[in-house]
């Protein structure tokens, strides 16, 4: 795609434009359409996740797959990274190497921003830190079309740890360039304080039950708290008392809505196993479209005629020679 990024970090990353183009795109690839890549040679893709992943790191790698080209799983605890190189020529590396796109998932937080104005390889977010999940966001929305048909309007809630979920950072800001009304539902401390005036907070997990046409769970993200956040959160019983989507909170108000989460979900503490089981959870929905949203992304990076990606030299020659 013309135009599109070659370092996609975050939502704010895309126009509407090209979002809606990521849409049409996947929903075609699920309908089997044939990849379409403009490249003379095979594709390659790496993928780099320094924290632990199941549903991202292996729905690139089938997206990949199903492309046409190949996966390289890069290990970098196993690279020169440990040996003192810095990130920036480890890519270089790969990029030579013929690596056409490289997707990184890791523990900081906008640790991709430093190579938007001279990419050293086309690089896709698999999510950082606390920061944010854009490919997540857009299997997301597809996903929401699909079971709420137009979004505009519709309000969606998400509950639970809020202020350390990366996809909801990147869902705040994708989701009102739908005219989605999105609330946010949790423990005090799990919301964001510097949000958007668009995303409303609701009064309670009863309120957000009752008014809205989808809820989105999240698991509380222990990994990335601080030891000064209150531990009384983390106690699962108390969590899925007071925050926790069961039946018996959605018969109360007749609601029978759909729930999306982007996993992995803790069965017991912000879900019933009773509701996991039903037809209400989206979450395999989810799954499914993030193959063929991934594959438009890619399929979009690739094709972007970006040629001033890689090592950007000076020449010193006259320094040197002194000339």
């Amino acid at each position: 795609m013309n135009g599109f990024p070659s370092i996609l970090e975050s939502i704010e990353d895309l126009n509407k434009s090209q979002i809606d183009a990521l849409l049409e795109r996947a929903r075609a690839l699920k309908n089997r359409a044939p990849a379409r890549l403009p490249l003379e040679k095979p594709l390659y893709v790496a993928t780099s996740f320094l924290e632990h992943s199941t549903r991202t790191k292996f729905s690139f790698s089938s997206a990949i797959t199903r492309l046409g080209g190949y996966h390289i799983d890069f290990q970098a605890e196993n690279s020169s990274l440990k040996k003192g190189e810095s990130l920036e020529q480890t890519l270089l590396t790969l990029k030579y190497q013929g690596i056409d796109v490289c997707v990184i998932r890791t523990k900081v937080s906008h640790l991709l921003d430093q190579f938007k104005e001279r990419p050293p390889i086309k690089i896709i977010n698999g999510g950082d830190g606390s920061n944010q999940h854009p490919t997540q966001a857009l299997l997301d929305l597809m996903t929401f079309i699909e079971v709420l048909g137009d979004v505009k309007g519709k309000r969606i809630t998400i509950i639970g740890d809020c202020v350390h979920s990366r996809v909801t950072h990147s869902l705040m800001q994708l989701l009102p360039m739908y005219g989605v009304e999105l609330y946010l539902c949790g423990p005090e401390e799990f919301i964001p304080q510097n949000r958007d005036e668009r995303i409303k907070v609701a009064p309670s997990l009863d309120s957000a039950i009752e008014n809205s046409d989808a809820l989105y769970l999240l698991r509380i993200q222990s990994e990335r708290h601080e030891s000064s956040d209150k531990k009384s959160k983390d106690d699962p019983i108390d969590y899925h008392e007071q925050w926790g989507i069961s039946i018996s909170k959605l018969k109360k108000y007749k609601k029978n809505i759909p729930l999306f989460h982007p996993g992995p979900a803790n069965i017991g503490v912000e879900v019933s196993d009773q509701l996991i089981n039903s037809n209400l959870w989206m979450a395999h929905h989810q799954v499914k479209n993030s193959v063929y949203m991934r594959m438009a992304i890619i399929e979009a990076m690739v094709g972007n005629m970006d040629h001033e990606i890689g090592a950007k030299y000076t020449d010193i020659s006259k320094e040197i020679l002194g000339e």
